[in-house]
Parts: structure tokens; sequence; C-alpha cells
């Protein structure tokens, strides 16, 4: 079967290509998050594609007990060499199929983790997923993209340097998705290296729907990391929180 982008994407490049997103920004933003939201402030947490674990890590910080959950053994390998939490573990499966049955207090879900699948049903399913690892009254977060804010301000093209290495970004909308293609040029290798990503740009109506299908009420949108409420044209994120019946 042929990989899925995600699989080739989440290597040893895409810690160079996202370098700029540290455990410094993950740290704030879980402060404000926490700061902000009427989150409990003990309890377990599974942090759903927590990539190389700098979210993870922010809420051990603070005393969470965390199991982080991600698809890329690359980065799953980083997050281990990095853990210095006895509460914070880290296991490989895919958000399609995840074994947690009600044992969760709070799922989170950040840095746009959301809308990598082809078909909506998958994508619903993730959102199954989570409410299934929730313990009745549990909590959710999921910091999404806003599709309106992406069509907006989509920047077609960009170049920037890594360690030598030049990074080039080219994005697109299609078919309900954005997308880009990232090519990575060094003098090591004679073929530049390609990556696709793409994410399925769902509105806020329909992201609300998938959440109460899943069994969430009470849920609140927020357009940014101040936590600010939601507006269309204005909002350049669409964070979820909402809690399980």
């Amino acid at each position: 079967m042929a990989e899925e982008w995600f699989e080739r994407s989440f290597r040893e490049d895409y810690v160079l290509v996202y370098r700029h997103r540290d455990d410094s920004a993950a740290d704030s933003e879980v402060a404000n998050l926490l700061a902000r939201l009427p989150i409990r402030d003990t309890g377990r947490v599974l942090d759903l594609c927590c990539g190389s674990g700098r979210h993870s890590r922010a809420l051990a910080r603070r005393g969470y007990e965390v199991v982080g959950v991600d698809l890329s053994p690359v980065l799953l390998q980083l997050a281990e060499e990095q853990n210095d939490f006895p509460q914070l573990s880290f296991t490989r499966c895919d958000m399609r199929n995840i074994p947690y049955r009600e044992e969760f207090d709070i799922v989170v879900n950040l840095f746009t983790s959301f809308g990598y699948f082809s078909t909506d049903e998958e994508n619903a399913k993730v959102v199954q997923n989570m409410a299934q690892a929730l313990k009745s009254g549990g909590e959710v977060v999921i910091d999404y993209l806003s599709p309106v804010y992406v069509k907006q301000n989509i920047v077609p093209e960009s170049d920037k340097e890594a360690e030598g290495m030049l990074i080039h970004e080219k994005r697109w909308i299609e078919d309900g998705f954005v997308k880009k293609r990232i090519t990575i040029t060094d003098d090591s290798s004679k073929e530049p290296r390609e990556y696709m990503e793409q994410v399925r740009l769902f509105t806020v109506d329909q992201m609300i729907a998938m959440l109460e299908e899943a069994g969430f009420r009470e849920i609140q949108v927020f357009g940014n990391y101040q936590f600010e409420p939601y507006v269309a044209k204005e909002s350049p994120r669409m964070i979820f929180y909402a809690i399980k019946q």
C-alpha cells in the first residue's frame, strides 16, 4: 500500500522545516491554554499527535500525567530522548485507531494535527476516538486552522534556509484542502527531497457537528491563543473546547 503523505512527511526533515516551533512556544501556548480555559488542573492527559513532544512536556512540567501518541517513529524517538518526566510516556499509534477507552480526563490535539485524512469519515472517526478515550465529563481541546483566514492569507510560495539547506514551500487550495509542497535542497544530495502536506478545510459548523455527533457538549470556539472569541474573517485559528457528556 502506498505511503500516506503524513507517513513520509513527519521525519527528520520535518523537524528542520518547523524548527521555529520550539519548546518555549509550546510552553507559552500551554500556559495560556490552562490560564484561559476552564480546564481541570490535575489529571490524565492524552496528547494526540504529540510529534516530538513539545506540548506533552509542557503539560508534564505542570504536574499532569501525560500520554503522547503519534504515528511517526522519528518524532517519537526525539520525544523519548527529551523526556525527563516519570509521569510522561509516549506510544505509537494511528489516531484513526487508538486503544484507549474512558481513560483520560483531558484530550488535546494541538498545532493543526487534524484533518489529515482524505475522507470526512476518517476525520470524524478521530473526533469519535477522542470522545472514546475520555471519561464522562472529560474535556477536549482541538487547535485547528481557520479556513476563512487560510483562504484570505495563503502565501503561495516562500523560501527559507536552515542548516545550509534551502527549504522552498508552495501552498494552494484544492478540493477543500489546503495543500503544501515542501522541497528541500542541500549540497550533499543530487536530488531535492519533496514532501506533500494537506489539511482538510472544515468550517466551524462542520467541526461543531462532528463534536456533537461524537457526544461532546458545551462547545466553545476561540480564534487565537489569547482565547478571544472566534470571528471567521479575522481569527487565525479555530480552537475548540468541549466536554464529553
